[in-house]
């Protein structure tokens, strides 16, 4: 997640991993983090852990804007970062078999594999055309301000392999689409959506209203769909919905506090506005289709959560 540490609204974001007690409802630990100043845009610029993965090992693939971590989480101790010049708006990565990466830039509306020394071995560029020349210039997309190069046409936020199969979940066409087979797409169009994991032989996506969708990832079928804005208690704005884990029957949601920026604006015309909620993990029973609990998750300045994950083997 991205936290600013003194809870002050004018502070920028900072990288943050937060472990919980999902049954007592509490944070127990966390693991505060810098991005090394040659990989950021700025002193100022906001820094946050993005969608991690969990590694055969155990250990956590933790992606920042412009760096990729292993992150032991029994000692919350940083083992490994590399980083690329290719990297901006680094916003998941998936582990690959060989120990490299699959990474989503949304800033450059790209999907990387990297290999285990961080280095690109394919590029896949979401837009038409050549893409040197949409950015020309530009040799370090690192020392790049993160909103630079908006507006975004795809904003690709969660990528991972399905089968032999290479998906991405794009922000802005509101799908997740097939990189190896193309034309093969899953609409998502009632409203943006983030995530695409695969839990129970199911792809899970959240779309930022506070909307859930299972697909089958074979058949491309809808399996299940819950709306949190009419489950979850409480008056005002759910908050940005993102980041999402399944325990058996326990789904587990992210929701960022609404910053002062467009996201803010965006779900105040869909919902209709009312007061900023905190960051939280909320937590639903799927056998009865309710809200169990909210866990607070983030400080007085809110907080973004980009990803939920179970320890290993927990997870279905």
């Amino acid at each position: 997640m991205g936290l600013k540490p003194s809870g002050r609204p004018s502070e920028p974001l900072r990288p943050c991993l937060r472990e919980i007690d999902v049954d007592r409802g509490v944070v127990v630990r966390e693991l505060r983090y810098e991005v090394a100043p040659a990989h950021a845009p700025s002193p100022r610029a906001h820094q946050e852990f993005t969608a991690a993965a969990l590694l055969p090992d155990g250990r956590l693939l933790q992606p920042a804007h412009t760096e990729l971590l292993w992150i032991d989480p029994d000692r919350l101790r940083v083992d490994r970062v590399v980083s690329h010049p290719l990297f901006h708006g680094v916003h998941s990565a998936a582990p690959e078999p060989d120990g490299g990466a699959i990474l989503t830039c949304a800033g450059t509306e790209s999907v990387l594999e990297v290999d285990p020394a961080g280095g690109v071995r394919a590029h896949h560029w979401l837009r038409d055309g050549a893409f040197a020349a949409a950015y020309p210039g530009i040799d370090d997309f690192r020392r790049v301000d993160h909103d630079a190069l908006k507006p975004h046409s795809h904003h690709p936020n969660h990528a991972l392999r399905v089968g032999a199969d290479l998906w991405v979940t794009c922000f802005e066409p509101q799908d997740c689409r097939s990189i190896t087979r193309p034309g093969r797409r899953i609409p998502l169009p009632e409203a943006i959506p983030h995530d695409g994991r695969l839990r129970g032989g199911w792809l899970w996506f959240t779309q930022i209203v506070g909307r859930i969708v299972a697909v089958d990832p074979v058949t491309l079928e809808r399996r299940l769909e819950l709306d949190l804005r009419e489950l979850a208690p409480g008056g005002g704005l759910l908050g940005w919905c993102r980041g999402i884990e399944v325990v058996g029957s326990r789904l587990f949601v992210g929701m960022s506090a609404l910053r002062h920026t467009r996201h803010r604006e965006v779900l105040r015309q869909l919902l209709g506005g009312g007061p900023r909620r905190p960051a939280r993990i909320v937590e639903v029973d799927l056998d009865r289709g309710v809200v169990v609990r909210e866990i607070p998750v983030g400080n007085d300045a809110g907080g973004t959560i980009y990803s939920v994950l179970a320890p290993p083997g927990a997870a279905g």
